[in-house]
């Protein structure tokens, strides 16, 4: 059931997400700003993720390839959901 719900919300997220950078407000000087705001925030949490993963590894318990794809696909698409509410505060601040 979280997968389906969380399923939605990614195709919410992408959906918004994709407006925003493809259409007219993304590529002008302040949607740029408000992307480049967002992906400063969003690379480091990439890189805090996947470290949280391997520390989970290493000292909780191993993962299986499925435990690693699972952790993988909910860190990517969680960042991509944080992705597209970051755009959406910050098009509010500018």
């Amino acid at each position: 059931m979280f997968f389906y719900i969380f399923l939605g919300v990614l195709i919410v997220a992408i959906t918004f997400w994709s407006k925003f950078q493809f259409g007219d407000e993304g590529k002008d000087e302040r949607g740029q700003k408000i992307l480049n705001r967002s992906y400063k925030i969003i690379f480091p949490m990439f890189i805090i993720g996947w470290v949280f993963v391997r520390l989970f590894e290493d000292f909780v318990m191993p993962l299986d390839g499925e435990g690693w794809r699972m952790a993988m696909w909910y860190l990517i698409t969680g960042i991509m959901i944080l992705h597209s509410v970051l755009i959406y505060i910050f098009r509010r601040v500018y």
